[in-house]
């Protein structure tokens, strides 16, 4: 087996066109201290926000100069690879909320926790063991995310339903995370106010009430869901939700009609669909029933793919679309 290596004035020379920063750069196989270039990385003084997230808290840059092979990947951070001779593998990628870079032919790549190096050996192997011998792998930080390293998600009656970033170690409390989402809308219920939060496996609801529970602490990855105060319409009718979150583009509440049934598909379509990273055969509703919580799981790729009977939620359920293992 014949391996070619890119001597490094040549690399610089792709590198500088590609507009990416060598402050942090690995060659897979080949990792060496470099003298950065001058270039700035994505544009002088670019200040792009990594999409999707609230009020981010900016973080420190890579600088010129500075070598940092050990820095770990995290959530947001946007990360170049090069495969020589391969331009349709060369790119940008982000580290998305999962911790994965989703890469060509590959798909999800476990990113966040490893350094650049590390990762681009992963690609290295993954490519040599299907598509490409001898793969030349080049990974470098292009931009580290802009966002602190905890979040919690609000959604439900605020004014800005999404992500709020706090940083690791500043507590964050229900009233201001409520208040950074835009606070609460006319038809918000402050004694309604449902707290998620994964313990191990188990994911727990408790219900807040925002006057007694205002200094509560949250916890990174902890969802608030602030439902409505019930609306009367004609003949003192009712607006019925129920709730979608996880890996959908657009987490929240979607109402169902008086005279039509909602199925689960059609709820994930009005919740704007599965994001890239999202698990369709794994899907959860969970339902309070006369017995207490009742939970179950729904293969929402077959039931695509087979046109198979769907099935039809009831109001109140909670929708969890999980992340791909892949």
């Amino acid at each position: 087996m014949i391996e070619f290596f890119v001597g490094p004035n040549r690399f610089f020379a792709l590198a500088a066109w590609l507009g990416i920063s060598c402050g942090l750069l690995s060659i897979s196989g080949h990792s060496q201290e470099v003298v950065p270039l001058q270039a700035s990385p994505i544009g002088s003084g670019a200040t792009e926000e990594a999409p999707g997230v609230l009020d981010p808290v900016a973080l420190p840059r890579v600088t010129s100069g500075e070598v940092r092979e050990n820095l770990k990947l995290k959530t947001g951070d946007i990360v170049s690879v090069n495969v020589f001779g391969e331009t349709s593998l060369t790119g940008a990628f982000p580290v998305g909320p999962g911790g994965e870079i989703v890469f060509p032919l590959l798909g999800g790549i476990p990113a966040a926790g490893l350094t650049s190096t590390e990762l681009g050996e992963e690609i290295k192997k993954r490519l040599e063991a299907d598509y490409i011998r001898s793969a030349q792998v080049a990974v470098a930080i292009a931009q580290e995310a802009k966002l602190a390293p905890e979040t919690v998600t609000v959604i439900g009656q605020v004014m800005r339903p999404g992500q709020v970033a706090f940083e690791k170690g500043t507590p964050m409390d229900l009233f201001t995370a409520i208040s950074t989402a835009g606070g609460l809308t006319e038809r918000a219920n402050r004694m309604h106010i449902e707290l998620k939060r994964r313990e191990k496996d188990d994911l727990r609801t408790q219900v807040l009430d925002l006057e007694s529970d205002r200094v509560l602490k949250l916890r990174d990855k902890d969802t608030v869901i602030v439902h409505a105060v019930p609306e009367k319409i004609v003949a003192e009718k009712v607006i019925q939700t129920v709730t979608v979150i996880g890996e959908v583009r657009n987490p929240g509440q979607v109402a169902i009609k008086d005279d039509q049934p909602l199925d689960i598909i059609t709820a994930i379509a009005m919740a704007g669909g599965f994001t890239d990273v999202a698990r369709p055969s794994k899907v959860v509703v969970r339902r309070n029933g006369p017995n207490g919580v009742e939970t179950f799981e729904v293969n929402v790729s077959k039931m695509q793919r087979d046109n198979s009977q769907p099935v039809f939620l009831q109001p109140n359920d909670t929708v969890t679309v999980p992340q791909s293992v892949f």
